[in-house]
Formats: C-alpha cells, structure tokens, sequence
C-alpha cells in the first residue's frame, strides 16, 4: 500500500494508498499508532461495518498527544469533515456523514424537547 504524505487531515485510506499528514513524522508514536489504525481498515467502497466500528474504537492512539498535535497544526481538524475536495474530486467519509448526523439530530431533539 503506498503512503502519501499530505498537509491537512490526520490520515485517509483510499483504495490503493493512504494519505497521512505530513507533520506526525514528528510524532513517531502517534504517526505509527495512526498508521497501524488505518491500514486495519478494509478496501471496501462504502460503509463496512468493521470500518465504523473501528473508526469509534479507542484502538492505541494517545488521545492527549493527538489532541497537542492538532492544536499545533490546525489543518488536521479536516479530518472531522464529512465532506471535501481534494485535487478537484469530491470525497465523502460515509463515518464522518453518520457521526455529524446523529449529532446534529440529537442535538436538535434535545433542543426540541426542551423548548416543549
């Protein structure tokens, strides 16, 4: 699988590569842990199971040092983006749009039901 370095998100897997950010060659620890998670994922197209499960798991990454790291390079906060762009072909993580919609959706319950 080749590995392509990139300078925004944390990591991507794609069909025949995957994409991690350019600067956790600084994080050793962290760069291997988020290396290891995503190659754990399938080459399946679409939701898989596994994919989700593994995308909540916590899995081995420090989530103190990740959270130091993203607040050094603010541009690894794409990752949270469901939706994107990348050299001019629009991707989706089918995760990242089930995530973001049973949050907004619980949000807006909560809100409705404490406004009744």
């Amino acid at each position: 699988m080749e590995i392509r370095y990139v300078p925004w998100a944390l990591a991507n897997r794609f069909d025949t590569y995957i994409e991690i950010n350019e600067n956790l060659k600084a994080y050793p620890k962290l760069h291997d842990a988020i290396l290891a998670h995503e190659l754990a994922h399938t080459s399946s197209d679409g939701f898989t199971k596994k994919d989700f499960i593994l995308d909540l798991s916590p899995g081995n990454i420090n989530y103190k040092d990740l959270f130091i790291f993203m607040c050094k390079n603010p541009k690894s906060f794409l990752q949270f983006a469901p939706i994107y762009i990348q050299e001019k072909t629009l991707f989706y993580d089918i995760n990242m749009c089930i995530v973001w919609f049973v949050t907004l959706l619980t949000i807006g319950l909560d809100i409705f039901f404490a406004l009744r």
